[in-house]
């Protein structure tokens, strides 16, 4: 029983880390914020077919004056960096001297 009574107050403490706060979801849902996101998604795919690494898609004065779109840009770069397929952040070519050319 006292396990239980411990283990309540963090269930709920997990579930506002996964669900987020009411403040959080009125953020995500904010046009700024799906904007940023789309932005840092694109910035993440970028780098991986860009050897330069110059193209970063974002707003720099709204990414500077708008939380909800830097929370946004962040998320969606940090979202489609990790589901980038392995290899791509090293850029378009996974082996550039195919054939054991080194």
């Amino acid at each position: 029983m006292r396990r239980l009574l411990l283990l309540l107050p963090l269930l709920g403490l997990a579930g506002c880390v996964i669900l987020g706060t009411k403040a959080d979801r009125k953020v995500q849902n904010s046009p700024s914020f799906r904007t940023g996101y789309d932005d840092g998604c694109a910035s993440a795919t970028n780098e991986g077919a860009n050897m330069r690494r110059g193209d970063i898609v974002r707003d720099d004065a709204l990414y500077e004056a708008d939380g909800a779109y830097r929370a946004g840009w962040a998320n969606g770069h940090a979202s489609c960096a990790r589901m980038a397929p392995p290899g791509q952040s090293r850029g378009p070519l996974s082996d550039p001297m195919p054939g054991g050319g080194h």
